[in-house]
């Protein structure tokens, strides 16, 4: 228990202590709920050594279970012979029969017929002892007067009573031992030296400005004591109660510490929040430039090393074409040598072997050819430009058949005779005589000479190059030996000779070549490592480059993505900066206090601006609740207050908002306090931290719940909170939300009540009413507007809730990235996203907000009718002023306007229209509130219905008029002027007095004096002409003497018939109302 002792504090548990140190010391603290008189009385007790009593009331406590508990007190009191403090409150009188009960205790020490007589011998036989030991009467009376003494002398009864209402007084009128045997002490408004107090240890642990701290708590106490007097002109002007005790102001710095902190907490998170992204989009603007020159210079050395790397690639690529040019002729060489020393051997031994070689070759010759296919011709002729040996080949063949076209045209020509490997085989080698060589032995002098001298001419590189060409190489072959044998074998051998010869020297040269190409494929490999470190050189800095590259893109892109994040966030790190040392205050009416004590003030003060958001309010008014001022505070009081709502709701609104809110939370769990299972919904809600709404409360509210309206929290096993519900210790889960709402228009709760809820009046307001309305008849009239309007509603609410949420993404991967967020691809492509979505929704937004400003231009044009309906339900509300018997409802309301809209005159022109919609629901209105009213109040409910029906219009009664014609002159003193004549009226006179000083306050046309400002005198000096009207029998239908008539408006009229002639005002208000309206007016049905 967190306590302050400020000097009133002291004084009161100085007397508590004082008098329950003493035997049979009893107390009645009086004072409003929430004054800190059970606080007081516990602290009392623990002083003394006194243990606390009290009863704990469940469903269904009745006077059978509180006498169970006073024997438990009574045991404690006697048999354990303890001190107790029993305190009571009146929270706990659930039976006034308690106080009874309450009163014997303390004016006899006992309750009659508590025990039966077992149980009264059990404890009296229990005290035998003690009272043995003092030497007293041991009888059986003895010993029960003893005990009755001995509880008497250990109970101190504290009774904790309000003085609001006349409960207090009627209690101690019929239990007089409630006053004849306790001390009273009265607990009055905590005087400013207290608010102080409590103000300044309350905040002290908060971090305030040192200059501002003074400032605060004043400001705190000058609203506390402001919100006092501005209840008492509530009550007195209103007729409407509003208390406000010590509790209260607890719960008002307890508020605005919360508030505080919370909003210091998300305006911390906001900004830190805000200045990561910020720092980020900085840290990339600032990279542009370094960025950019860095980039630049890595061109240059990029561009350098690559025409660097390109002339030696350039230089690699000559001497590898010079050593691939030189190893190629060579290995041509090479393989010419040994084509041609296999060839020499190849003709050395055919020298040698003579003819008896030049069968098999033949032989062999023709196997190749059956070797051959007709497919591997075709392939050879295939070729455009064959391998040059081929061809050459193929040329033979032409030349040993003795064909005139020797060339590649020539051969495909030859091949492409079906006959042709035929030919080939059965080729008549034995024609090669004398008689036939003349032309062949040309030929075969022309294969010789022309292409087997060629080295590469080898039936291996044939063979290599085509497996044909091997073929019909190997005939020629074949073709010529058999010609050389047969030509001797002498020519060979010489030929053999000097092919040798030439050999050695081709081998030779061969050698000489190679070492040439060893030395120049060592110069190519340093090249080539050369070239491999330039190239890794080279590619590194390219890499970097577009690294650097690629930087410099992104950070172009975020900072022209986000450039309007960017201004608007640094704005706001600067309005949260400025806003930590702002606060705001709760109502606009202490603002100027405010400023006047040089605290910080948000300018405009809005309390919407403060406490909520534009989503959230939007997001309520898809939910139901009406978008005006007064219900958009009265869901923030909802949602944000410390104590649970009690919401005032006549017209069902708030219970429309909230089921709409809490939706399938509050299935099985709208209850009421005559519902026989509320109690076990709730213990289930509170345990799992659900809804729970109670509908339709009447001014008494259930004290079983009290503990969960208090919430009186205890730590219990494994430190979750639990909370006392009936006799049950219930789990308390921190989501569980408590809703009470009443449909009663003026409920009168009491400091206690109002000291554990919030009472919050969802009573519609004229503009409200007025802008709900304007709905329904624009839904009536052009039902297209307002479903588009609607529609748009829903559409906006849901925008605007996804552009926060895009926005809070936008900071969150900005102030959440980690390292170079330039190299984060996936963070710059979600951002982009981000934006682009953001820009879209603000498009719609925007289109949005001017399709609604045009629908509100189109809807304006209807509110006129609106506005006369909510008039009208305001004059049938006020009704219940009149007679409590005169209550309606907003829904009974709504069907006579339905009514009157569907069956209203229809007209094609606008105007037209509503003057017939007004009209026609004036006189619906009027013709169905007339069939429940006395015929006494008929003709007040036209007067009414005229003046609220002229509000507002250049016809429109003055106010103070209008309050003059109902009050007259309520001066408590005679006016010092005279009457003028015997034949005016006293009290006439002093109402002629009055309205004469209230018309010189008032200017009339062209801002002469009011008309009315010269009655006094008119009357006085023109006494005869006002005579005679004043004993008119119809005065009201005459002219006032002087043309005073003429000078007054009609209402200002009824003013004279007030002051001279009371007795035919009926009649002048009848004749107005006819005026003003219409003669159906006064004529009820």
């Amino acid at each position: 228990m967190q306590l302050v002792f400020f000097d009133d504090a002291l004084e009161h548990l100085t007397r508590i202590c004082r008098t329950v140190a003493l035997p049979q010391g009893n107390c009645l603290l009086v004072g409003v709920g929430g004054s800190g008189k059970s606080s007081l009385a516990r602290l009392a007790a623990y002083a003394i050594g006194a243990q606390v009593f009290e009863i704990t009331l469940t469903r269904g406590y009745d006077e059978a279970a509180f006498r169970e508990d006073l024997k438990r007190l009574y045991a404690l009191l006697g048999a354990d012979n303890k001190r107790v403090v029993f305190l009571f409150t009146d929270a706990h009188v659930a039976d006034e029969s308690f106080l009874e009960l309450v009163n014997n205790m303390l004016t006899s020490g006992m309750v009659p017929a508590l025990y039966d007589d077992g149980e009264k011998d059990a404890l009296a036989s229990g005290c035998r002892d003690e009272v043995a030991a003092r030497g007293l009467d041991d009888s059986r009376e003895g010993l029960w007067r003893y005990f009755v003494q001995k509880c008497r002398d250990n109970l101190h009864v504290v009774l904790a009573m309000s003085p609001v209402g006349e409960a207090l007084r009627t209690r101690c009128r019929n239990f007089p031992g409630l006053v004849n045997n306790t001390v009273i002490d009265w607990f009055e408004p905590w005087p400013e030296q207290a608010l102080h107090s409590v103000a300044t240890v309350f905040l002290s642990e908060e971090d305030l400005p040192a200059a501002l701290r003074a400032g605060i708590v004043e400001h705190m106490v000058g609203v506390h004591q402001g919100v006092r007097q501005f209840s008492s002109k509530f009550e007195a002007q209103l007729r409407r109660h509003n208390y406000v005790t010590p509790k209260n102001y607890l719960d008002y710095i307890s508020t605005y510490r919360r508030l505080l902190q919370g909003q210091r907490c998300s305006n911390e998170e906001m900004a830190t929040r805000l200045s990561g992204g910020l720092s980020k989009l900085e840290q990339a603007a600032t990279e542009v430039d370094a960025l950019q020159k860095e980039l630049s210079q890595a061109r240059v050395v990029v561009k350098g090393a690559t025409e660097e790397c390109n002339q030696l690639l350039q230089v690699i690529a000559s001497n590898t074409s010079d050593a691939e040019t030189r190893q190629k002729a060579a290995q041509e060489k090479e393989e010419a040598l040994k084509e041609q020393s296999a060839q020499i051997a190849v003709e050395k031994v055919e020298a040698e072997q003579a003819l008896s070689e030049a069968i098999p070759a033949l032989e062999e010759a023709a196997a190749a050819l059956n070797d051959l296919k007709r497919d591997d011709i075709t392939e050879i002729r295939s070729f455009a430009k064959p391998h040059i040996l081929v061809q050459k080949v193929c040329e033979c063949v032409v030349i040993l058949r003795n064909l005139k076209d020797v060339s590649w045209a020539g051969a495909k020509s030859m091949m492409a005779d079906p006959s042709f490997l035929k030919s080939l085989v059965d080729f008549d080698k034995d024609g090669l005589s004398d008689k036939q060589a003349g032309s062949r032995w040309g030929g075969v002098k022309r294969v010789k000479g022309d292409y087997m001298k060629d080295p590469a001419f080898t039936l291996d590189n044939i063979k290599n190059i085509s497996t044909a060409g091997a073929g019909l190489l190997k005939w020629v072959l074949a073709m010529v030996n058999y010609f050389g044998v047969a030509r001797g074998v002498e020519p060979k051998r010489k030929k053999v000779a000097e092919a040798e010869k030439s050999l050695r020297l081709a081998q030779k040269d061969l050698i000489e070549t190679k070492e040439r190409l060893a030395e120049l494929n060592r110069q190519l490999a340093a090249l080539r490592d050369q070239f491999s470190t330039k190239t890794a050189e080279q590619l590194d800095l390219k890499a970097k480059a577009e690294v650097m590259e690629r930087r410099l893109n992104a950070a172009e892109r975020l900072i022209s993505g986000l450039g309007s994040e960017r201004a608007r966030w640094g704005a706001d790190v600067a309005q949260l900066a400025v806003a930590r040392e702002k606060l705001s205050m709760l109502r606009d009416t202490w603002a100027p206090d405010a400023a006047s004590r040089a605290l910080p003030l948000t300018a405009p003060l809005r309390l919407e601006a403060l406490l909520t958001s534009d989503v959230e309010v939007a997001q309520w008014a898809g939910e139901g609740l009406p978008g005006d001022e007064l219900s958009v505070q009265n869901g923030i009081l909802t949602t944000r207050a410390n104590r649970w709502p009690l919401c005032i709701d006549p017209q069902m609104q708030a219970v429309r908002w909230i089921k709409a809110r809490e939706g399938k939370a509050l299935d099985s769990k709208v209850k009421t306090f005559n519902d026989a299972d509320f109690l076990k919904q709730l213990e289930l809600a509170v345990t799992y931290g659900s809804a729970f709404l109670f509908e339709g409360c009447d001014e008494y509210i259930d004290p079983v719940i009290d503990p969960v309206l208090e919430k009186a929290l205890t730590p219990g096993l494994g430190g979750k909170l639990t909370i006392k519900l009936g006799d049950k210790e219930v789990d308390w889960d921190p989501n569980f939300r408590l809703y009470l709402t009443t449909k009663l228009s003026n409920p009168h709760y009491g400091p206690e009540v109002a000291g554990k809820t919030s009472i919050i009046n969802y009573a519609v307001t004229q503009d409200g009413l007025a802008q709900q309305l304007l709905g329904v008849v624009v839904a009536h009239e052009r039902p297209d507007l307002e479903s588009s309007r609607q529609d748009l509603i829903r559409e906006m609410s849901a925008n605007k809730g996804l552009l926060s949420k895009l926005e809070d993404t936008l900071l969150r991967e900005l102030s959440s990235a980690t390292g170079n967020i330039l190299d984060n691809q996936e963070l710059l492509t979600t951002l982009e996203g981000a934006k682009s979505k953001a820009v879209e929704l603000a498009d719609k937004l925007e289109t949005a907000n001017s399709t609604a400003a045009e629908i509100d231009d189109a809807r304006v044009r209807y509110r006129p009718v609106a506005a006369r309906g909510a008039a009208l339900f305001f004059c049938m509300a006020g009704l219940a002023a009149v007679n409590n018997m005169y209550e309606y409802s907003l829904a009974a309301f709504l069907g006579v306007f339905n009514q009157s809209l569907r069956s209203s005159k229809k007209e094609h022109a606008l105007e037209a229209r509503l003057r017939s919609l007004s009209e026609q629901l004036t006189g619906d209105v009027y013709a169905y509130v007339c069939t429940g009213l006395f015929e006494a109040h008929k003709l007040l409910f036209s007067f009414q219905l005229a003046v609220k029906v002229l509000e507002g219009g250049p016809a429109a009664p003055d106010p103070q008029f209008l309050d003059f014609f109902f009050k007259g002159n309520l001066s408590l003193e005679r006016h010092k002027r005279p009457r003028p004549h015997d034949w005016v009226p006293d009290q006439g006179w002093q109402d002629v007095m009055g309205l004469t000083e209230l018309a010189a306050t008032k200017k009339g046309e062209g801002g002469s004096p009011h008309p009315l400002a010269g009655l006094a005198d008119a009357i006085a000096s023109d006494g005869a002409s006002w005579r005679d009207w004043f004993e008119l029998e119809a005065p009201e239908s005459a002219h006032a003497p002087g043309g005073l008539a003429a000078a007054l408006a009609p209402f200002e009229r009824l003013l004279l018939l007030r002051c001279l002639r009371v007795d035919r005002v009926t009649v002048g208000v009848t004749r107005w109302v006819m005026g003003e309206l219409g003669e159906r007016y006064v004529t009820p049905p």
